[in-house]
Parts: C-alpha cells; sequence; structure tokens
C-alpha cells in the first residue's frame, strides 16, 4: 500500500483545506453542490460514546458478573466462555483467568478485546439460555445508557454535519451509528425546529425531510427508547443480522433506497471502515444495476482515512469491477483516500462551503467590475477564510461552538437588526446548495450578493495590509459582528441587509453614535439614515455612525480600485 502525503491524525484544518483546494477540488465543490451522500461510521463518535473496545469488554464484564464458577451449566458461564472462545484465547491465558476478579484488571484483558474486535457481531450474536437473540446489546451493552443519553453533547463532527444539513449541501446521509448525535447537534442549532428526517425503520422513508434525510440503516438506539416496540427489532449488531440484512423482506424498501443513492450520487465515507458484509453486498449491487465508471469528476468513492483498509479496497474491487487494473489500481486507491480523518475534514469542508457560497455570491452580485476584479474579491473571502480556519487549533470543539455562536448571531442581526426572535443557535447563509443559490428568487431582496462584495472587500484590505480583523470583544450586540483596526483607528463593525435591520439596531440602541461604529449596508441607505460625509479618510473630530451602501458603491464604481476607494472613504478608517 501506498504512503506519503498528510497524516490523517496529524493534519491540520489549514492543511485540509488546501488538500480541498486542489487534490480534491472536486470533491469540495460536490459537497458544496450536495451531489454526494455521507456514509458515516463510529470514527465520527469516537470520544462520545463507547467505541467497539469499550463495548467489547463491557459485554465480557456483564456475562462475568452473573456468571457462577461452582455451577458447568450457568447460562451465563457458558455465554462467557463462547465469547472467549471467539477471541480464541490460549491455555495459558485461560489459566491466568479469576473470575473473582473484574475483567478490566485480567492480564490478559487488552489481548482479548483486541483479538474480538474482528468478532464483535459474533460476541453480540452469542445467546444467553432464556433470553431475545439481542439481550447482550440491548442489557449488556447497555444500549439506552451507553448510545440514546440525551445529555452527551454533540462533538466537533456532529456539529459540522448539522452546519452541512442546515445550508444544503448534504440532503442525504447515511449512517451504521445508533446515536442520536448528529440529531441533537440539528435541533440545538435549530430551536428544535424541524430540519432532518432520520429514518430507522422502512416506514420513515415516507415521512418529509425538511433539509435533509439521515438513514440509520443498523437502527437508532434514540427512537428504539422512545418507542421499542416499533425500533427495537430494527436494530442490527448481530453477524446473523448482518448476514441476513440483504434478504430479509422488512428491509427491502431501506435497501432499495440505499442503492439508489449509490448508483445515483457519489459516495462520501467519513469513519466508516465498511467491513460489514450487508456493507459490501450493497454497494455491489449498487454496482450491478447502474455502475460509476473511473475516472469521474468528482471522484464516485472517497473515503476519510490514512491508508485505506482491505475492506475498502475489496468495495472499490467491486464498484470499479469494469475499469480497475493491476496497472491502475493503485492509483485509483490513492485517488479515493483524502487523508484527513473525520474532525479536520469535516471542518475543512465547513469552511470551504460557506467560503465558496460567499465566493459565489460575489460573482452574482450586480455591477459592472470585470471578471479580473471579481477574482480579488473573491481572493479576499479566501483570506479571510484561512484567517479563521488557523484559528481552529488548539481547541476545535470550543472553536467550532464558538463559530456557530457568532454565525448565527450576526447572520440574525444581518436579517432582522435584532436577536429577540432568534430561534437557535445557527442561521445558513442559503438553504440551497451552492448550485441553487443563483435561482433564489429572494436573492435580489437579501442583501446577501451585495454583503458578500463586503466581505471580498474586507479581506482585500486585509490582504494588502490596510487593516485588520478580530472578534468582537464580546457576544454582546452592542459589540458588533467583528471589529477593523487600521493605523487610523479601530471600529467595531455591523452588517445589515438594508434599512429595516439598520433601523432596528440603531432603535434597540445597538448603534450608538458616539462610540462611531461602521454599519455596512448591502442594500442603498434611506434618507432617514444621515449618510457620514465624504470626508478624506481618517478620523474629522465628529462622532457618528459611519455607513456604506455596497448597492450604492458598487452601482457607481466599474473597478475594483474605485470601489475599493470609496469603501474606505465611506469607513472613514
Amino acid at each position: 500500500m501506498a504512503t506519503g502525503g498528510p497524516n490523517a491524525a496529524t493534519i491540520t484544518v489549514p492543511e485540509t483545506l488546501a488538500l480541498l483546494d486542489g487534490q480534491f477540488a472536486s470533491v469540495a465543490r460536490g459537497v458544496a453542490e450536495d451531489r454526494y451522500v455521507l456514509w458515516l461510521g463510529s470514527g465520527i463518535s469516537f470520544g462520545r460514546v463507547d467505541g467497539l473496545r469499550q463495548v467489547i469488554a463491557k459485554v465480557l464484564e456483564f456475562l462475568r458478573v452473573r456468571t457462577n464458577p461452582g455451577d458447568p451449566n450457568c447460562r451465563f458461564g457458558k455465554a462467557l466462555r463462547a465469547a472467549l472462545e471467539l477471541a480464541p484465547i490460549t491455555p495459558a491465558e485461560a489459566a491466568r483467568i479469576d473470575l473473582a476478579q473484574p475483567f478490566a484488571t485480567w492480564p490478559d484483558g487488552n489481548e482479548i478485546v483486541a483479538r474480538l474486535c474482528n468478532n464483535y457481531a459474533r460476541l453480540l450474536d452469542i445467546n444467553v439460555e432464556g433470553e431475545p437473540d439481542d439481550y447482550l446489546l440491548w442489557e449488556a451493552v447497555d444500549l439506552r445508557a451507553t448510545f440514546a443519553d440525551p445529555a452527551k453533547p454533540p462533538d466537533v463532527e456532529h456539529l459540522c454535519l448539522a452546519i452541512l444539513v442546515l445550508e444544503g449541501a448534504c440532503s442525504d446521509l447515511a449512517s451504521a451509528n445508533w446515536d442520536g448525535l448528529i440529531e441533537g447537534a440539528i435541533a440545538a442549532m435549530t430551536g428544535g425546529q424541524p430540519a432532518l428526517s432520520v429514518c430507522a425503520r422502512p416506514e420513515d422513508l415516507r415521512n418529509p425531510a425538511p433539509r435533509g434525510r439521515l438513514i440509520k440503516f443498523h437502527g437508532c438506539a434514540f427512537l428504539a427508547t422512545l418507542n421499542e416496540a416499533a425500533y427495537r427489532r430494527f436494530l442490527v449488531a448481530r453477524q446473523s443480522q448482518i448476514n441476513g440484512w440483504a434478504a430479509w423482506p422488512e428491509n427491502a424498501a431501506v435497501r432499495v433506497r440505499l442503492a439508489d443513492l449509490v448508483a445515483t450520487k457519489p459516495t462520501l465515507m467519513i469513519g466508516l471502515s465498511a467491513q460489514d458484509a450487508n456493507i459490501q453486498a450493497l454497494f455491489a449491487q449498487a454496482a450491478v444495476q447502474m455502475p460509476w465508471r473511473w475516472p469521474s469528476n468528482p471522484p464516485s468513492y472517497v473515503f476519510s482515512a490514512n491508508e485505506l483498509g482491505w475492506d475498502q479496497q475489496g468495495l472499490l474491487q467491486n464498484v470499479y469491477r469494469q475499469d480497475m487494473t493491476p496497472g491502475n489500481r493503485q492509483q485509483i486507491v490513492d485517488e479515493a483516500r483524502i487523508q484527513a480523518y473525520a474532525k479536520p475534514l469535516l471542518l475543512a469542508l465547513v469552511l470551504h462551503l460557506l467560503c465558496s457560497k460567499v465566493r459565489a455570491l460575489v460573482d452574482l452580485a450586480p455591477g459592472a467590475m470585470p471578471a479580473a476584479d471579481r477574482q480579488s474579491l473573491r481572493d479576499g473571502v479566501m483570506a479571510l477564510r484561512n484567517q479563521v480556519a488557523a484559528s481552529v487549533a488548539p481547541d476545535p470543539l470550543t472553536f467550532i461552538n464558538a463559530f456557530i455562536d457568532q454565525w448565527g448571531r450576526s447572520l440574525h442581526l444581518f436579517r432582522n437588526g435584532s436577536l429577540t426572535h432568534a430561534a437557535g443557535r445557527y442561521q445558513p447563509l442559503t438553504v440551497e446548495s451552492i448550485a441553487n443559490i443563483a435561482i433564489n428568487p429572494g436573492l435580489p431582496a437579501s442583501g446577501l450578493r451585495e454583503t458578500a462584495v463586503a466581505a471580498g472587500l474586507i479581506g482585500y484590505g486585509v490582504s494588502r495590509g490596510e487593516w485588520l480583523i478580530d472578534a468582537p470583544a464580546s457576544n454582546a450586540v452592542r459589540d458588533g459582528m467583528f471589529r477593523l483596526h487600521a493605523p487610523s483607528g479601530e471600529a467595531k463593525v455591523f452588517l445589515t441587509s438594508g434599512p429595516t435591520s439598520a433601523l432596528q439596531l440603531k432603535q434597540d440602541g445597538h448603534v450608538v453614535d458616539a462610540e462611531e461604529p461602521i454599519v455596512i449596508h448591502g442594500h442603498k441607505l434611506v434618507p432617514a439614515m444621515a449618510r457620514s460625509p465624504r470626508a478624506a479618510p481618517g478620523r474629522t473630530g465628529r462622532r457618528v455612525v459611519r455607513e456604506a451602501s455596497l448597492a450604492s458603491l458598487l452601482e457607481s464604481s466599474a473597478t475594483l480600485d474605485e470601489l475599493f476607494q470609496r469603501f474606505r472613504m465611506e469607513l472613514a478608517i
């Protein structure tokens, strides 16, 4: 297997963005256009719910404490012996086992767990006499407490996935995970407003999907806890279930939907090893119906991995069976691998998506500026993105939570001038994918195109060394959306869509003349709000709100140089 390139475990967000700007630009564009299905596995939930090793240890301890060592017919003892045989354990290891001691203290415990990782589904298939088939999953793993605890907060990965869904970039997700962390992230970010349809049984496919649909093809612990009768039987964990999943009639509707997604939308796998036989069979079946050809743009199958595992390579051999040869096999494998694990990849995809949307809005903005000048504005937006990306380390979770709050707060103020009726933590820039922004009939009235140009101008100024930007002093509305620092002084900055939101900011006392804030309007100013004097750049001694209308500036500027100079004059900084 080829090596080289970045390490998926240590790559930074700026380095991941470089991959998305370069070698995997078509993947990033495909995500922004909502072309990919995201296939998700346990790798996105490490650190929030028990991983495979913890689950195995929990099952062995559950059986140990219930085993009666003096009774050779003890049903729990039989199940424990069957579990250890799966490892299998050596005679020397068997001699060192003391059933009176917790499994965590067994001298060979780590080795036993490691061996069982490849047999976890067979472990969960062990029957305990007199108990239901899924007894070990439901009781020993304690699925409800382990995977359905609503008190467990979402991690970086779940928050990023929620943003991708809300921004219209991820309408189809498929997950092998039982936990409800993606759903929890979206609920928190929307204030509980419907956004994601969760499908854990065939009937759920009939439910509307406002922003996206998450198909949990191995079941959902949260829904099984809420409605055990309806959802418990769809929890898939045991080897017999995995083997039979592709044939059982109760799974037919979900199988058909997933096969259709595999055949019609490219695949991006994150945190999913694809080792389960039902996943392999599903992709092979879809490839028979309508295969993707190699090469393709964007790539048809992409994995978040440092090196592709044997199961992932086997999947590629099945789906590209018409095109893979000994001569191109390694090239296909290398092109299908993004060497960034879930956390940096999803963070980078979020920043790349939002930046791409703003850059698309720059292109859609009215005015006579030539394409080369618009490209400079697009580069300015990217400069701001890169500055934000550089602040992710050392604590990605703190970063993404602060980003969500600041982004959502700023867009609420931009659109409404107030947070009074804000629902949830997050506001999408647009609810449609980047491919559909231009056909939104409300776009001209939104002020987003003009404000995107303002972002490009600010980034252009940063690139030229005209000023610096940083976060507001606090989350108080009065402190603005960000701060602008120039040799002539500094100011807090507000962005508004138009007169209504600007007037609301002023009426609520957030924009105060004496503090000389900058208010950048998307639309034209109205006479009721006095304009700042068109004086030379710099402070004039008069303490007023400094206002600039991008609609007016675009209307009167034919080149970027004209636009930037007039913008600086309006800001008086």
